[in-house]
């Protein structure tokens, strides 16, 4: 007989349900808050659109089991959009000071707080461990100026966006009014329509029946939510005593490794499941996830050791790789290196698959590393062609090594394993762009300003300049030396060019090399003639080698001679660096 759950569900205005004397706690192993300007966005939207009264908001899941040991209520679902409401509070408490104080007071005291009896102010809303410092602070206190704040992680960056994004809404609005009867008229206004948002509050009893209560009400929401689905599947097949606090501490370093990836739950959560049991798209991972007969702790354990192995291939440095006593683990960091400068990630779901089944494999991958680099180089960073035929592709293999690994003998894995990544590399092979293709997209290969742009740029130079030098004894450190514009981006007059006239080709990477901080800081916008004596103070083969184009040239250096050296370097990056 299916357990009969103990709840209350009812349909209540949003003052019924958050306000009044209620205060709140997050969990510690909830999700970091993560909403951005699309779920923002719609928010506005409905808030705005509708009559006072027919927003609806959906579920808000509350579990009153320590209410009186603590005097908090637990947020079982309902985080985000809660959080989301005290941005907007904050937000429209700051507008209000602007033109009635007594008001921004009341938002402060009554909503966003609770004036307690003996005068004191207590906030609403406990936030987890990651949430709390940066939102206590510039929401929750009223004195604080969020905009001057430095977001230290993405989760605080997207908060910081959010009150942002209702400050500049909500003053727009206001400012539609001429009068300033008007414009107080429209900031309670917005105050009443936060109050009378409907909800479908369910409260109820203890934490063990939230999962199954969870589960039911966002059953239609897998695609949404599929990282909260699996995480409360997870507890509910885990819910003894015993285990529910080392649970939620294994939970909340799996999140926080994902947090320091700068990649998301649900990615990792499917990333890791095509890499081990079969391939799925996200819309049905939480159901193929439900429906397989797991060991609930063992899926835990595999989690944790998959979110270290993830985060070091998005963000791990040189001692990350080290202490995964892998072989050649230098040149395997290198390749990891250049992939995640490309900004490609579904290469992981194989590397997961190595990296989990390393000690077993009894032979080095190296190679395989090495090559995904170059592949992925031609293939994804520079043609751009679909990724997902090869999200197929890597699943496939990743697949496969799982089951050598698991179904042969230790004397036959490293024999098995060498024939598949042979296998691999014939079908990367076959996939490899034709030159002409590659010719043509090379040409857009050029400088952005972001850190990733920058990045790859030195990477692309870089390894063209490892290819020129007769050996490879000196090693480019990328925070020693910056990328070079040969012809500025903003050209002294002797250049006789305009911005806008050099502005198809000045970023482009015929006209870009690498030197030394020194000698570019000292370059500057010089003309050419100024600038040959300082770059031929570096030792790099690929600034000696657009020297020695330039003087040829005559000391002219122009559209032609850019374009030019573009398509050099595309037939070297094409036939002898990235070849494979």
């Amino acid at each position: 007989m299916a357990k009969e759950l103990d709840f209350e569900a009812h349909d209540k205005p949003l003052i019924d349900v958050l306000f009044g004397n209620y205060k709140f706690s997050i969990p510690r192993y909830q999700r970091p808050y993560a909403w951005g300007e699309d779920q923002v966005a719609d928010f506005w939207y409905d808030l705005t659109d509708n009559p006072i009264g027919a927003f609806f908001f959906g579920s808000f899941i509350f579990n009153y089991e320590k209410l009186d040991e603590t005097g908090y209520i637990d947020i079982v679902d309902g985080q985000q959009r809660i959080l989301t409401l005290m941005i907007f509070l904050a937000a429209l408490r700051d507008v209000t000071k602007k033109y009635d104080s007594k008001l921004a007071e009341l938002i402060q005291n009554k909503d966003i707080c609770i004036d307690q009896r003996d005068g004191s102010l207590v906030k609403r809303v406990k936030c987890g461990e990651s949430t709390n410092p940066f939102f206590s602070k510039y929401i929750q206190e009223s004195e604080n100026n969020i905009v001057d704040s430095k977001a230290g992680t993405k989760e605080e960056e997207s908060i910081r966006k959010n009150y942002e994004y209702f400050i500049n809404k909500i003053q727009s609005e206001i400012d539609r009014a001429d009068l300033r009867i008007d414009k107080l008229e429209k900031l309670r206004e917005f105050r009443s329509r936060i109050e009378n948002i409907v909800v479908i509050h369910i409260q109820i009893p203890n934490e063990e029946d939230a999962y199954e209560i969870f589960e039911t009400t966002n059953a239609r929401g897998v695609d949404l939510n599929v990282a909260d689905l699996v995480k409360n599947l997870v507890f509910k097949n885990l819910k003894a005593k015993e285990d529910k606090d080392l649970t939620k501490e294994i939970w909340q370093e799996i999140e926080n490794n994902i947090q320091s990836a700068g990649s998301e739950m649900r990615k990792f959560l499917r990333y890791h499941w095509i890499s081990k049991y079969n391939f799925v798209t996200e819309k049905k991972l939480y159901k193929h996830i439900k429906n397989e007969n797991l060991g609930w702790d063992k899926f835990l354990e595999e989690l944790w050791n998959a979110s270290e192995l993830y985060r070091i291939l998005f963000q791990g440095n040189d001692d990350d790789w080290r202490s995964q006593e892998i072989k050649n683990a230098e040149e395997v960091y290198e390749s990891i290196s250049a992939i995640q400068s490309m900004n490609v990630t579904q290469c992981y779901v194989l590397l997961l698959s190595i990296l989990r089944n390393y000690k077993k494999l009894g032979t080095d991958p190296t190679r395989v590393f090495n090559l995904i680099e170059k592949f992925s180089f031609m293939y994804s960073a520079i043609c751009k062609l679909p990724g997902n035929k090869l999200e197929r592709m890597y699943s496939r293999y990743a697949q496969k090594v799982e089951e050598i690994v698991k179904k042969e003998s230790e004397k036959n894995i490293p024999s098995k394993i060498q024939f598949l990544f042979s296998e691999f590399e014939k079908e990367i092979k076959a996939e490899k762009p034709p030159f002409d293709y590659f010719l043509e997209q090379f040409q857009d290969v050029k400088y952005k300003g972001s850190e990733g742009g920058r990045l790859f740029i030195k990477y692309i130079l870089n390894e063209i300049n490892g290819w020129m030098e007769e050996t490879r004894e000196y090693k480019i450190a990328f925070s020693n030396v910056n990328v070079e514009h040969i012809l500025p981006q903003k050209p002294d007059k002797e250049w006789g060019l305009s911005i806008v006239e050099i502005k198809p080709y000045v970023n482009l990477l015929g006209n870009l090399t690498l030197v030394d901080k020194k000698i570019n800081s000292r370059i500057g916008n010089k003309p050419i003639k100024d600038k040959l004596p300082e770059l031929e103070k570096s030792k790099l083969p690929i600034t000696k080698k657009v020297i020695e184009q330039i003087r040829t040239n005559k000391n002219k250096w122009d559209r032609d001679a850019i374009l030019e050296r573009q398509n050099q370097l595309a037939k070297i990056a094409f036939a002898k660096v990235w070849d494979y």
